[in-house]
């Protein structure tokens, strides 16, 4: 990798983990967002795994709701690393254009919801019913793209979990999928050396990113840093429809 890209990479995850330590979220997505305007998606799939199944990770077993999650939700967690196997092979058969298109869009429908108010799923009765669906669905999106957020965050929105135990969950979640991501990539013999070393690198960058986030958090408004963020996803997700259909 060119040291000017490499450059750029770290530049893009320091500015993914700053995102996380606000808000708690966005790592993936926003390193996604970026990585994608500069190397095809499944290059950027790649290089977030690593920083991305870290810090997460650390999300899902800070906090006391971890086990009472489990038993709610295995059912979801296990269909959503089941999505991620057999759709990561779409990333790399498909053509790398048209998966950027998909995940702008992704990154759009994510971004409206947000900037909406993440209320336009409705509250579910049904759990035990959707939770499946809902885990294999948000495998597929992140095996085809990389983006885990679609549709599990609205999904956990509608539920009303306690703000702890939402949080925890989406560190939870975030991290089966990326785990799921890791085992595909590795079983599909596309995770070469230097890409390992340079997600491995890339690591640093974004736990720097998470501790200045929580400065940061002190300082901002929670709300106008998200309305700027999503605003920014919602642009940066215009241009990869652009950049993948056009």
């Amino acid at each position: 990798m060119e040291l000017q890209v490499a450059l750029i990479v770290m530049a893009i995850f320091l500015l993914a983990g700053t995102v996380k330590g606000v808000i708690g979220l966005g790592l993936p997505t926003v390193s996604l967002a970026g990585l994608s305007i500069f190397i095809e998606l499944p290059a950027a799939v790649m290089l977030m795994v690593i920083p991305s199944a870290i810090t997460n990770l650390w999300q899902a077993i800070d906090g006391p709701h971890f086990v009472e999650l489990l038993r709610r939700f295995w059912l979801m967690l296990l269909a959503s690393a089941i999505g991620v196997w057999f759709a990561y092979g779409l990333l790399l058969v498909t053509n790398p254009k048209a998966m950027t298109g998909v995940l702008g869009l992704t990154l759009c429908a994510y971004a409206a919801i947000s900037l909406w108010g993440g209320r336009l799923v409705p509250r579910v009765t049904r759990e035990r019913l959707a939770s499946p669906w809902i885990g294999l669905t948000t495998g597929a999106l992140a095996g085809a793209t990389g983006s885990l957020v679609m549709p599990v965050v609205p999904y956990l929105q509608a539920l009303e979990l306690e703000r702890a135990a939402f949080v925890q969950m989406l560190g939870i979640s975030f991290t089966v999928s990326t785990v799921a991501l890791g085992v595909a990539i590795v079983d599909h013999g596309a995770f070469d050396g230097e890409q390992a070393l340079v997600s491995l690198v890339a690591l640093v960058p974004a736990l720097v990113g998470m501790q200045v986030g929580k400065q940061l958090r002190r300082r901002l408004s929670e709300r106008v840093f998200r309305r700027c963020l999503f605003i920014g996803l919602l642009i940066i997700g215009l241009r990869l429809i652009w950049k993948g259909f056009y």
